[in-house]
């Protein structure tokens, strides 16, 4: 049956529910006049059909279009649900993450820290030495007594190092 949407002009399907199809004008006419009706494929008196008229949980049936559609919105509400449940797994997992991430940037940090206060340490102590007057002369006394080992260590490889301490102890 088709029924007209004055507002808009538009025409649009009256969808009646499977248990309501076949009773036409003439059925209903008849159950009005007579108070009941075989006329529709079945036996229906006026409570009958103000029970079926009346009774939306049919209309919710899998098989009727409200039905279908509010399964559709069931699973769909279901997929939401699951999909924000996984969502809020990787997201906690995203932040635990992150804090063990924070915890090893401060230790790399601390570390860091304590080496660039070594170096700080001794480059203040090569300064202080560097600083020093006498540093000149300790520098020719520390090439001196380089020179000396290494002659001392030519000597013992050579094998003379031990015929020149046997000669100066006489």
């Amino acid at each position: 049956m088709w029924g007209e949407n004055k507002r808009k002009g538009i025409n649009m399907a009256v969808i009646y529910p499977a248990h309501l199809k076949g009773l036409t004008a003439g059925a209903l006419r008849q159950l009005k006049q007579q108070g009941s009706t075989t006329a529709a494929g079945g036996w229906h008196s006026i409570d009958n059909v103000k029970l079926l008229a009346t009774n939306t949980n049919i209309f919710l049936q899998a098989n009727e279009p409200l039905g279908e559609y509010m399964t559709t919105l069931k699973s769909t509400a279901q997929e939401a649900t699951e999909m924000t449940e996984v969502l809020l797994n990787n997201t906690n997992a995203m932040v635990n993450q992150a804090r063990v991430t924070t915890k090893q940037l401060n230790e790399l940090s601390g570390k860091m820290r304590d080496g660039a206060e070594k170096l700080n340490s001794a480059i203040e102590k090569f300064n202080k030495v560097a600083n020093n007057t006498n540093f000149a002369e300790t520098a020719k006394h520390a090439e001196s007594l380089v020179n000396s080992l290494e002659r001392l260590a030519t000597l013992e490889a050579s094998g003379m190092l031990d015929k020149v301490m046997k000669a100066m102890s006489k």
